[in-house]
């Protein structure tokens, strides 16, 4: 299930609105901290300027003068002091701040004249502002935050729009190209504003082009090869039918006879079917067309194309190879495109024909994959899986390894190559498990 889609200027809108709320909030918390801070040491200092005062007092005079002030109480010792603030100093011998249950708040400074000590106690209740005028500065913080999140959130809105608008448009076209027409999308990139949305125009302009042009080619490659093979296969397999399977000598121009008897027709006809069934898979992969898939037994399919394999069967290389074949007694099946999996076999086979260096040949099929193994001298070329690359010497059109792991590639199957230079071994592995 997808997700709905977002836009770009909505997200910008988004963080920039969070993020200027987050900082209004802070800067809220921020002034009534200050507010309350300032007026405790307000307080405080008020506290301290009248215990200054009443020592100063007693140093000039001995005497000890009552507080300037009807806000100030001054005690000797603690015993007339509330209990309350007398049981929290205890717990918190350095806290001058008492709040009180019955809602007074009371600034302390204890100090001593002589060797008795005093306690100076100031009434603050009357005089906080901070918490009277609280629920006023909250309601003009809260509008100034909510007036200052407008603006921005229309800023960042136009902001966002400005910078998602190109991108949408080139979006828009990009989505919009249809049967190769890039007309509308080159003449876009064009009219865009000169920065890395250019750029990114320009990148999928040209790389659309580019696929075009390949995807042209590989359509007229497609039609091409179609009739081109085709028709010479179709030429070759009526003579055949029309050819009786006798040791007849066939006329023909320029008075050349060839001799044809039964197993030289019989050789001929199944390399026209091999030919034609390779040509089928090969127009069957570029055409996309080998979705249809079978329950196959990959024992009796890898028997069947080992009995039939005609270089294996009937070439010096392959009558001069020892195979080896390791397989379970059970069957082993995997749901696959026939067609496709006989090719990949009949390739791996050949490719050993062709290759191998000794006449010691591996195969070992399990319940998850296939692996070919055989001796190498001569040195591999360098990438030598991409198609067109062949050996030295080989004769072939180096399609082999290639054709193979495009065949994985459709069915999702992992194609691994292994070398063993010290022991001169060259595997080949078909994993049947999807990627």
């Amino acid at each position: 299930m997808h997700s709905p889609q977002t836009h770009i200027s909505s997200s910008i809108t988004k963080l920039v609105f969070g993020l200027t709320l987050t900082l209004a909030l802070l800067y809220s918390l921020f002034v009534l901290g200050y507010s309350w801070l300032i007026e405790d040491n307000i307080f405080n200092r008020l506290v301290a300027q009248q215990v200054s005062l009443i020592e100063q007092e007693y140093r000039d005079s001995g005497k000890i003068g009552a507080p300037q002030g009807r806000m100030y109480n001054l005690h000797k010792g603690w015993n007339e002091v509330p209990s309350e603030i007398k049981e929290t100093h205890q717990k918190e011998p350095n806290r001058v701040e008492f709040n009180l249950s019955n809602g007074k708040t009371f600034h302390l400074a204890k100090f001593y004249l002589g060797n008795e000590e005093y306690v100076l106690l100031a009434d603050v209740a009357g005089f906080e502002v901070s918490r009277d005028y609280l629920t006023t500065v909250v309601t003009w913080l809260g509008l100034f935050s909510l007036f200052t999140c407008s603006i921005i959130a229309l800023l960042a809105w136009k902001m966002g729009r400005n910078i998602s608008m190109p991108i949408e448009h080139l979006a828009d076209a990009v989505r919009k190209v249809d049967s190769g027409d890039l007309t509308a999308l080159k003449e876009l990139a064009k009219h865009m504003p000169n920065n890395e949305v250019s750029t990114l125009a320009q990148a999928i302009t040209k790389s659309l082009t580019e696929l075009n042009d390949a995807l042209s080619r590989e359509v007229h490659f497609t039609k091409d090869i179609s009739h081109e093979i085709r028709t010479p296969i179709s030429v070759l397999q009526n003579v055949l039918s029309q050819t009786q399977l006798t040791n007849e000598t066939i006329e023909r121009q320029e008075n050349l006879s060839i001799s044809l008897n039964t197993q030289s027709v019989k050789q001929m006809k199944n390399a026209t079917e091999a030919l034609s069934q390779t040509t089928h898979v090969l127009l069957a992969l570029a055409r996309n067309e080998s979705s249809f898939t079978e329950c196959l037994s990959l024992n009796r399919l890898l028997e069947n194309c080992v009995l039939n394999h005609f270089g294996l069967n009937h070439t010096a290389n392959g009558q001069l190879l020892d195979l080896n074949i390791n397989m379970p007694s059970k069957d082993v099946t995997i749901s696959a495109n026939r067609n496709l999996l006989e090719i990949l076999v009949n390739n791996l086979l050949s490719n050993v024909v062709t290759h191998a260096s000794g006449p010691h040949v591996e195969i070992i099929l399990n319940e998850s994959s296939l692996r070919f193994t055989n001796e190498f001298k001569r040195p591999l070329p360098e990438n030598f899986e991409a198609s067109g690359v062949r050996g030295l010497g080989s004769q072939g059109i180096g399609q082999g390894l290639s054709l193979i792991e495009r065949i994985c590639d459709t069915c999702q199957w992992q194609f691994l190559v292994n070398t063993n230079h010290k022991q001169g071994l060259f595997s080949v592995e078909v994993v049947f498990i999807n990627k």
